[in-house]
Order: structure tokens, then C-alpha cells, then sequence
């Protein structure tokens, strides 16, 4: 009887070990709006900014689910000369051809309202390894008031930015433009999309947040996006895609009717997400940044860092339904 007892402890143990282990959103003990999140498989790190005001802090863990409250190392603080006062938003980090890595973010250019005129501008690394400390590169286009660059390598090795640029009135539009090199901007550039479906015109006519992905087998390009005020329970992600052609030609560029990402039962307001893999590349995963409750008042609310699997259709096409929130996921792939 004692044997049988013993094997069977020994087993619950094993099968313990084998466990695959789990995550629950949100991420953190502390609010993360406009996430960014990628893996880096030289470092072996998964890599964490987002929205901060004040300064550019870059986080870093060897799991997703210590992200938030993990390593950090602040790599910007505003400048006088550098002719940024502060209100910060929505840093990403992005590897360049060269191999350095590149911060596109924005900030405010003279102090007042967070929300006055905002420029973009880059900081580029000392090395490989972003914890190495960062360099502030410029503002590549010193006259655009714009926010939430994000940038591409395309196929041939350009790279392309797409910003959210902010009209007179305050409407939001995207634009995908040209890259010279990592920190410079071309003149070639197309307006791709504007709040127009009833979904996107909620609250106000925002289209933000943009993010470049890729499907599966490669043949598809999209750009995910949010529309809506993000304090509002409908903000939400929508779904542009390229049809072939010139990148810069507004005509290449499709918008589909119905949102990726919608609230859930415990996470309002997802959006503003970034896209990364899983580290043994074989998954597809989204963060973005969502309300713990409704907001039907669309006041001032924290906004919490949620992870959640992107799958695809048959076609390639993205799939992900209700924000997830609370239920236990599995973590991202790393094949072992």
C-alpha cells in the first residue's frame, strides 16, 4: 500500500513538472498604457516600454509574466537642447539592418497641455543589447505633429514608418511615408486611413497605434491599428491591408469592416496594441493595454498590460475575437 501511495506522489510530481506553465492578465502591478512588448533571441529577453510621460524606461525579463515589474533601465530623459519637454508617449523599439536598435516615440515640444503639439523623434542604441544605454538621434520631421510611429523592414531592406498624424481639429489620421535610413525620413508618403466605419466613430475620429504584421507564410501584410478615444469602453482594433504595389500609394491599402480586438467581460478598451513572437517564433502574440472596468464616463483610468495569442484563418488572415482578460493562458512557445 506504502508503494503504491509513493509511486503515486512521484507521478503527481512529475506531471507537475510537466505542467505547462501559465500567465494571467493583467501584467504587473502597475499600470501600462501603449505597450510595446518584443522578444530578442541574442539577448534572450522579452523587452517592455510604454507610455511613461516623463522619461523612456526600458523593461526587461526572461518571462512575460515578470515583465511589468521586472529589470528596468531608463534610457531618455528630456532635454532642453533636444527640444523636448516631456508628455511622452507610446515609445517602440524596433531592430534596424544595422543591427542597432531604434526608439520612435513622441513628446511635447513646449510645456502646458500633455495634449499640445507634439514632435516625433528617435534615439538609437550604443550596441546591440538595448540595455546598453541609447543615443537621441532627432526629430525627422521637426514640423509634423504627429504620434505612435512604427516602423517596418520590408522585403528588399527599406524601412517604413507609419505615424498617426494629428489634423487642426484633432482628427487622427494614419500615414505610411519612406525611410532613408533609421532616423531619417523620405519624402515619399500616402494617408492610409481615417475613422470612417460606425465602429471607429464612437468617440471622436482617431485612428492611432498602428502596428505592422505579418501572416504566417508571409504573403499577407497588415497594419493593425486603433480607433476611438482610448478611455472609451469601444476602443478597439481594426485591421488594414496591403494589396501589393507601392507601400506609399493610398490605393494599395484596404480597410476590412470588422475589428481584430473588442472588449471582454473583464478588459474594456483594448488597444493600442504592438505584436511579437514567441521565442521559438512559432507563435503570434499581441499586447496591448485595456481598462480593468466599464468607463461609460470616459474619465482619466488606468490602463493594464494584456497579453493575449493571435491566431490566423485559413487565408492568413488575423483572428482574435473578446479581449481576453483574467483567464489563464498558457505562455508563449519557447520548443522545449
Amino acid at each position: 500500500m506504502k508503494g503504491h501511495l509513493f509511486s503515486a506522489f512521484m507521478c503527481a510530481l512529475l506531471l507537475a513538472g510537466c505542467a505547462t506553465p501559465q500567465f494571467e492578465n493583467p501584467i504587473g502591478s502597475g499600470e501600462s498604457p501603449d505597450p510595446f512588448v518584443v522578444w530578442d533571441g541574442e539577448t534572450d529577453y522579452y523587452y517592455l516600454l510604454f507610455t511613461r510621460g516623463k522619461e523612456v524606461r526600458i523593461f526587461r525579463s526572461k518571462t512575460v509574466s515578470g515583465l511589468r515589474d521586472g529589470e528596468s533601465r531608463v534610457v531618455y530623459e528630456p532635454k532642453d537642447e533636444d527640444g523636448i519637454v516631456g508628455a511622452i508617449w507610446a515609445p517602440e523599439m524596433h531592430k534596424a539592418p544595422n543591427g542597432k536598435w531604434y526608439v520612435y516615440t513622441s513628446g511635447l515640444i513646449r510645456r502646458g497641455s500633455p495634449w499640445g503639439p507634439k514632435r516625433l523623434f528617435i534615439l538609437e542604441s550604443k550596441t546591440s543589447d538595448p540595455f546598453d544605454g541609447f543615443v537621441y538621434k532627432g526629430k525627422p520631421a521637426p514640423d509634423l505633429y504627429a504620434i505612435d510611429p512604427t516602423v517596418m523592414t520590408w522585403d528588399d531592406g527599406k524601412q517604413y514608418v507609419c505615424y498617426s498624424e494629428v489634423k487642426p481639429k484633432g482628427e487622427q489620421v494614419l500615414v505610411i511615408r519612406e525611410m532613408e535610413d533609421p532616423w531619417t525620413f523620405g519624402s515619399r508618403q500616402a494617408e492610409i486611413a481615417h475613422a470612417e466605419l460606425a465602429w471607429e466613430l464612437v468617440d471622436q475620429r482617431i485612428n492611432e497605434g498602428a502596428f505592422f504584421v505579418r501572416s504566417p507564410s508571409g504573403n499577407r501584410l497588415f497594419c493593425i491599428y486603433s480607433a476611438n478615444g482610448c478611455r472609451c469602453d469601444d476602443y478597439a482594433l481594426g485591421v488594414l491591408e496591403f494589396t501589393g504595389g507601392d507601400l506609399c500609394d493610398a490605393k494599395n491599402w484596404k480597410k476590412h469592416p470588422s475589428q481584430l480586438l473588442v472588449k471582454g467581460t473583464d478588459a474594456f478598451g483594448p488597444g493600442h496594441a504592438s505584436f511579437f513572437t514567441s521565442p521559438d517564433d512559432s507563435e503570434l502574440w499581441c499586447a496591448y493595454h485595456a481598462m480593468r472596468a466599464s468607463n461609460p464616463d470616459r474619465k482619466a483610468a488606468k490602463r493594464w498590460l494584456n497579453l493575449q495569442r493571435v491566431a490566423f484563418d485559413e487565408t492568413g488572415y488575423p483572428v482574435m475575437g473578446e479581449a481576453i482578460g483574467t483567464r489563464p493562458q498558457r505562455t508563449p512557445s519557447d520548443g522545449m
